[in-house]
């Protein structure tokens, strides 16, 4: 891609998010992935920025819904967040402010191009790099918009995807479901893990996920397309 192009797709971003970078470095970089720098032989890439956008995102959000939600006990917080602070979640929104075709990739991923992950994980990054040029401030009204994206998701009362497996599989007389984490992978300030739900000898799905927890929500949510739910 050319650097104009490029120029022009970080543009469109920024009027996107509704934030303008004073430090476009550091937008290039939340922009970068591990596999670009490696080959072109550059240090600059987005997994340190990724680690602070993940605690920046879900600081954020927890501020939000804390003072949106006052009614609200520390499990209906946290099942909320859990909703929207996900891979799934940030893939969807990295699509919608056109973060997915920005992403400087190596040439060994540039046919496939970015997977959810990848994407999900410069969205974090993006975060992030407005935290380190705006401040606090900047990072929340971007988690606000993020907010609103979701806004009709948002529910306390809603079920988690293991809370529903785990309801359909006994209302069907098939048991408990059973979780293992099957495969990690990344450094250690990046890792990504691999979980398996199974209910007997039966493998329902596997997903992978940020955090265990996260990989196995994400997999119960797979089980229950599996079996139609």
């Amino acid at each position: 891609m050319k650097n104009s192009d490029r120029e022009k797709l970080t543009e469109v971003i920024q009027k996107k998010i509704g934030y303008s970078f004073k430090d476009k470095d550091l937008l290039t970089e939340a922009l970068t992935h591990s596999s670009y720098a490696n080959e072109s032989g550059s240090s600059s890439h987005n997994e340190r920025i990724e680690y602070l956008g993940d605690a920046v995102l879900e600081l954020t959000v927890s501020d939000l819904l804390y003072n949106k939600y006052k009614d609200l006990d520390e499990g209906q917080l946290t099942r909320i967040r859990s909703q929207i602070v996900c891979e799934k979640k940030l893939y969807e929104w990295a699509l919608s402010v056109g973060l997915r075709e920005s992403i400087r990739l190596g040439k060994s991923l540039i046919k496939k191009g970015p997977t959810s992950a990848i994407a999900a994980d410069a969205a974090e990054s993006l975060f992030g790099a407005v935290f380190l040029d705006g401040g606090y401030s900047a990072a929340l009204t971007l988690a606000k918009a993020y907010l609103h994206f979701h806004g009709g998701e948002l529910s306390p009362d809603r079920q988690d995807s293991k809370t529903m497996l785990q309801e359909t599989l006994q209302a069907m007389g098939r048991g408990v479901p059973y979780y293992r984490t099957v495969e990690r992978t990344g450094p250690d300030h990046s890792l990504r893990f691999k979980v398996e739900v199974t209910i007997g000898d039966e493998l329902l799905a596997e997903a992978w996920g940020n955090t265990i927890k996260e990989a196995e929500f994400e997999a119960a949510g797979a089980a229950l397309e599996k079996i139609g739910r």
